[in-house]
This record gives C-alpha cells, structure tokens and sequence, in this order.
C-alpha cells in the first residue's frame, strides 16, 4: 500500500507507526509546515493537492482538525485514493454524507479510526454477547473520562469556534464510546436524553504545538487571545437501545486523574461484563455466584479474529496493538477482501448520534434516533 498523511500531529505520528508495522509505504506528509510535515522523514509538503498529484498513494490518512476531513477526503476520492479517516468522520451529518457520496461516485472506499475495536477482549465480548452467553441485554452502561482539557491554561485547537463541530467531549472521545456500544450490543441507540456542561469556558491561545491557528478574539499585550469556549467539556447521557436494554454514561475531557478511562459495562439476563480500557488485558464477569477476572489469552479470541491477539497470556497487549489492528481491518475492507471494519457509516452513525445529544441538551427532552 503506497500511503500518505495529511496532518502532522501528534495522532499523525500514531497512524506512521501503525503504516510501519503493517509493512505500508509511506510515501508523503501534508502538514501545516513543511517543517512540521519534515519531521516524518519522508516527502513533505504543505499543499494537499500537490501531494496527492505526486505521490498518487493508494490511500489518504486524515490526521487533521476536524473541519477539515470532508474536503480533504473529498479531494482524496477526486485524486483515486482510499480514505482512512481519524474520528470525528466530519463535523456535521450533511458532511459525512457528502463524504460517502463522494465515495460512491470514485468508487473508493473510506473507514474511520475507531480504534478501541481492535483490542481484542472487546472481540472476545462482541462475539459472547452475539452468541448469547451474557443472556438479553438489560443495562449498558460506563463512561469515557479523561483529563486532556482539565488543565485552564491548555488551548487545543477543539476550543476554536467552526473547528470541533458542536461538541467537544462528545466529538472528540464520546463517539468512541458510543460506537463501541453498538458495537459489541449489536444493537443500535433508539433513544436517548442528554446534559451538557462547560466548566471551563475561558481558555487562552499562545500560538503552541497543537492550538491551531489564530482564533478569533481579542489580543492581549503578549499576544495570546482569550477565546470564550462553547462547546461542552462534560456530557451526561441516558441511553435506550431498539432491543430495550438502557443504561447510563459519562463522557468528560476535565475529569482529573483519568488519562483515559473508557468503561464498557453490560448487564444480560444470564450474566455481565465490565471491561476497562486502562486495563485491557482482563474483564471482569459478573454472575448469580460472585465475579471472576479473565485474563486475554490467544484462545480467548478464536476464530476468524484470532490474527487481533498475538502474544502470550499475561505478556499486555494494548493501545498501538488496537490501532495496528483496526487500521489493517481498514485497509483489508478497503481492498474489497473485508466488510468488518468501521466504515464510514459508523462515522456517519457517530455524528447522527452526537448531533441528537445536542439537540436533546438544547431541547432539554428525550431525542428518538434515526
């Protein structure tokens, strides 16, 4: 696979280790600065359409601000390029859509990094719960906690107005969860009643790695910029599935303590599971008789997804190997050789969500899904 990035950050850097593993060749990076785009140690540019010209690569990885990925991925399609695209999909419904027409029409293919499918316990429970083993599903419930945005003087680039979409925390962590609910349920969100809170509305720009361009506002003596956050950095969510099984979360980017804590938990008729990704390697069963921890094992995932976990038991496997994993299912699908990877209707699906959380916050009701 000739492969090419537009966006030089931080998740950049993840995706090029994951092309490396996966043996891809990556032939050019597109980034803000060709010095920034440098760093990579490959073609460099700062120009997307002139990369693409160039390099022709079989597909694109989309590693920038979030308003940013329809048009870029827009211009992928028009260039011939497959698309691996960093999560949020886009900024908006309308966008995916545009998104998976232009895909349609080039007759390219495009996924979405929800990378938290590729560990493999969250295989092992997919395939339990699809075999009935939990029993029906009564309560889904957990949370997504991190402290990314904990810190008032840190300014990232999901606090500029028109870069995030409507929502912060939910944008940038909440789809994760969202979609892994759906995910391993194999069920789908019918209903759900969301609270939003911003707890830290004043942040200042300082013009650093990772703050994005100039916002709008206004400019002190040192030239920083006071920018009045109006996205939410806290959201609370009650859920019901189309089976009837509902449950509860908390999805929060200014929770201390938590680098990245994403809890999945389900309640059956028969039995539960609780799996905590800070803990990857171990879930905890709940049954009538008490609760046992089970350990990750290469025969804990059999089958057709047992290439997801290669070392030993008790040798850790964890968030590179999940993101390995979730972008070789990405290229597989992308090749036509796989329909099992997160495509861009689950990026579709995420932002029909988000938006629906919104508009129930906004509404201060409970919002059907479609």
């Amino acid at each position: 696979m000739r492969v090419a990035i537009v966006g030089a950050g931080g998740i950049a850097r993840v995706h090029a280790r994951a092309i490396g593993e996966l043996g891809g060749n990556l032939v050019g990076v597109c980034g803000r600065t060709l010095a920034s785009a440098s760093a990579f140690g490959v073609a460099a540019y700062d120009n997307l359409d002139a990369m693409l010209r160039e390099q022709k690569p079989d597909v694109l990885h989309i590693c920038t601000p979030n308003h940013l990925h329809a048009e870029q991925a827009l211009a992928a399609f028009a260039a011939g390029a497959h698309v691996v695209c960093e999560k949020p999909m886009a900024t908006s419904a309308d966008d995916c859509m545009r998104m998976i027409d232009a895909a349609g029409k080039s007759r390219r293919a495009g996924a979405v990094t929800y990378n938290y499918r590729g560990y493999p316990l969250v295989e092992h429970l997919r395939r339990r719960v699809r075999a009935g083993d939990f029993g029906a599903i009564r309560r889904v419930g957990g949370c997504y906690l991190s402290d990314d945005g904990f810190d008032p003087d840190k300014y990232m680039w999901h606090f500029t107005p028109g870069s995030v979409g409507p929502g912060y925390a939910l944008m940038d962590i909440g789809v994760h969860w969202l979609d892994l609910v759906e995910h391993v349920t194999g069920d789908r969100i019918a209903e759900l009643s969301a609270q939003l809170s911003t707890h830290q509305k004043a942040r200042r720009w300082r013009g650093g790695d990772g703050q994005g361009p100039r916002p709008p506002g206004e400019e002190a003596a040192d030239g920083s910029v006071g920018v009045e956050v109006e996205v939410e950095d806290q959201a609370d969510l009650l859920i019901r599935l189309g089976g009837g099984a509902a449950g509860a979360s908390t999805i929060s980017c200014v929770s201390v303590g938590h680098p990245n804590t994403i809890v999945l938990s389900v309640d059956g008729s028969r039995s539960g599971f609780h799996w905590n990704q800070q803990e990857p390697n171990t879930w905890r069963e709940r049954t009538a008789d008490g609760a046992l921890i089970r350990q990750r094992s290469p025969g804990s995932v059999s089958g057709g997804a047992a290439w997801m976990t290669a070392l030993p038991a008790g040798h850790a496997e964890g968030y590179m190997d999940a993101f390995r994993n979730v972008v070789r299912l990405a290229w597989t699908g992308l090749k036509g050789e796989s329909s099992d990877f997160p495509s861009f209707a689950d990026g579709l699906r995420g932002l029909t969500l988000v938006e629906a959380a919104v508009r129930s916050a906004r509404e201060r009701r409970s919002v059907a899904v479609a």
